[in-house]
């Protein structure tokens, strides 16, 4: 697959930053200890729609720019080659932790974000009640959308996406429908990006100077819509301005690597990206639920604390699970029966 591109790596640790802080506000209000004045409400509900402009859509972008990058699903023979790995790499770590968080807010209803109900509900026909929907979702684009490789065809699939993500609610019985038409878009487009050359983008300065242009222009028009009362979501004018943020970022990493600036810190954490989005709802809800007993109602306490646990705690398990080996394999699957068979073939 060639070298390790650290502008994605950069990516995913802003976009896993975005959704652990998100999360956290979230559950800190729905449970109370986020009281919000007139003033807050503004300001927390302005920062919520803000960061769900671009944040989960960096994460499809980043999917689709390496699965175009990929070379196993060229063929039909590679692409059910890479569902069946996509099956498992994505399988095991959405039932084991949706099935965790299903216990624990089936164990503690009053102090979790949102309630749950059947099980067969939570995991398969309503999925988007735990994070893991991403998961889900992200699966059903690898077994719907082709690895063409063909800038044209990709053209003309990201313009369908568009149109569907304008009409996405007309799917909203259907998840799997629902979610595809919502976030497919981003998926094709980082897609897109591979297939255009993103990868052998030069650090020239007007490649900078865009991207901040896209930047600013996506932070002023989204201050200037919601505080005109714009509030909605998944219409001509989001999708517009999640293009503007994802594509101004994606251009503002890729030329600090091109740059060649690089930090072995954003290497180091975007390692454990992926579990800390497996486990920071865990961990912060467990902190919360733990200083509510206490009585522990401090607002800037319940923030650190569970942002703390949401990071920390996430990569000390994966750092733990990474040395007894075995356990790892609910977070990486393929890892460690890689491992076992070149134990059981030594």
């Amino acid at each position: 697959m060639g070298k390790r591109e650290t502008w994605v790596d950069c990516i995913k640790v802003l976009a896993c930053t975005l959704i652990l802080v998100g999360h956290l506000l979230q559950g800190l209000k729905r449970t109370g200890i986020l009281v919000l004045s007139a003033d807050r409400t503004f300001n927390y509900a302005f920062f919520i729609w803000f960061i769900y402009l671009f944040h989960v859509q960096l994460f499809f972008l980043c999917s689709g720019y390496l699965y175009e990058r990929s070379q196993k699903a060229g063929s039909f023979k590679g692409w059910l080659s890479n569902i069946g790995y996509k099956l498992v790499a994505l399988g095991v770590p959405y039932f084991v932790f949706s099935l965790i968080t299903w216990l624990l807010k089936s164990s503690f209803v009053d102090l979790v974000n949102i309630r749950t109900g059947h099980l067969y509900t939570f995991l398969l026909a309503s999925p988007a009640l735990a994070q893991y929907w991403y998961l889900y979702t992200l699966f059903f684009l690898f077994l719907f959308i082709p690895n063409v490789k063909n800038p044209k065809i990709l053209a003309v699939i990201l313009v369908i996406f568009s149109v569907l993500y304008i009409f996405s609610a007309k799917f909203v019985v259907c998840f799997v429908p629902y979610s595809m038409a919502q976030y497919g878009f981003w998926f094709v487009l980082g897609m897109t990006m591979q297939s255009l050359g993103f990868a052998d983008l030069a650090p020239k300065k007007r490649i900078l100077l865009l991207s901040l242009v896209l930047i600013i222009l996506f932070t002023g028009l989204a201050c200037a819509l919601y505080s005109n009362g714009y509030r909605a979501t998944f219409t001509g004018w989001t999708i517009f301005l999640g293009t503007m943020a994802c594509l101004g970022l994606c251009m503002l990493f890729k030329f600090i690597e091109a740059a060649g600036f690089t930090s072995k810190a954003i290497t180091l954490l975007s390692k454990y990206t992926f579990p800390v989005y497996l486990l920071h709802t865990i961990y912060a809800a467990s902190v919360r639920t733990l200083l509510v007993v206490l009585k522990i109602r401090n607002l800037e306490l319940h923030i650190i604390l569970g942002f703390l646990a949401g990071t920390l705690g996430s990569i000390l398990t994966a750092w733990i699970f990474e040395k007894l080996v075995y356990p790892e394999i609910v977070i990486y699957p393929w890892k460690v029966i890689g491992k076992f068979r070149n134990k059981t073939s030594s």
